[in-house]
């Protein structure tokens, strides 16, 4: 019975230990993006922590993540342009952005945001969240991110050194397109140089933001209160100033009269 509980032990010691390695030997050979997202407010970061396969993060090479940000999420070009120019980002993005429209009347675009891999420091984009349309039936709008794309360019010599394993698609090649912040897909290897790794991401917590949304049925109460508020303030303005006005009038009188008694 006791050589029976010894056998058992090791086979379960043995299983574990050859899974760790089996686990171990896997997350080696392919690469992991790490994203995290601040939990609160409507001004918050994006982090990426990416770590590289071990056959790619010594090669002479740059990336590129491909982040989509939906009508709901916008950037600040001054804040971005100030990052740069304290060298804390290295990015590109629309060079224009309407910050006071409301989600439903903006559109979804992309932010590029450029690394080297030999390089593991986080990369940090500050976002800003829109304010919704007031609503009749909700209180709260659920925004997601989706998850971003990585795409890796390498020197001729250390592209054949890749493993064909690590790319989602090995033979397909992209052309960065700068005005669109985005890749387009092209035949010819001479021109498009860029190619997309398959990814492996590590999110803890959901990309996903509740924004609050206004109440639609209070319209016209706040309409009716903000009308009387302005009119009371306004009559007391005016009741106030012709009164202050008044003993103006009277002060300068009494000096006039005073002055006329001396002479």
């Amino acid at each position: 019975m006791k050589c029976l509980t010894n056998l058992t032990i090791f086979v379960f010691t043995f299983i574990a230990v050859l899974l760790v390695n089996i686990i171990n030997c896997y997350a080696k050979h392919q690469s992991i993006m790490r994203i995290e997202m601040d939990p609160i407010g409507m001004h918050r970061k994006l982090k990426y922590t990416v770590e590289f396969a071990e056959t790619i993060a010594n090669l002479n090479c740059e990336y590129m993540v491909v982040q989509l940000l939906p009508a709901a999420v916008y950037i600040s070009t001054d804040e971005l342009d100030e990052l740069q120019r304290l060298k804390m980002i290295n990015a590109q993005y629309p060079k224009f952005i309407d910050v006071e429209i409301i989600t439903e009347k903006a559109k979804p675009f992309s932010v590029l945001l450029r690394g080297s891999t030999k390089i593991k420091e986080p990369i940090q984009l500050p976002i800003h969240f829109r304010y919704h349309a007031a609503s009749l039936t909700r209180t709260l709008a659920k925004v997601k991110l989706s998850s971003p794309e990585l795409y890796l360019n390498c020197t001729n010599d250390d592209k054949q050194l890749i493993d064909k394993a690590l790319l989602d698609e090995y033979d397909k090649f992209y052309c960065l397109n700068e005005e669109a912040t985005d890749f387009v897909e092209r035949i010819e290897m001479e021109k498009c140089n860029w190619q997309r790794l398959h990814l492996e991401f590590n999110i803890e917590n959901p990309l996903i933001a509740e924004i609050p949304v206004g109440d639609a049925n209070g319209y016209i109460p706040v309409l009716f209160a903000t009308l009387s508020i302005s009119w009371a303030a306004t009559i007391w303005i005016m009741l106030t100033t012709n009164k202050a006005a008044k003993r103006i009038n009277n002060q300068l009188r009494e000096v006039e009269l005073q002055e006329a008694k001396f002479k």
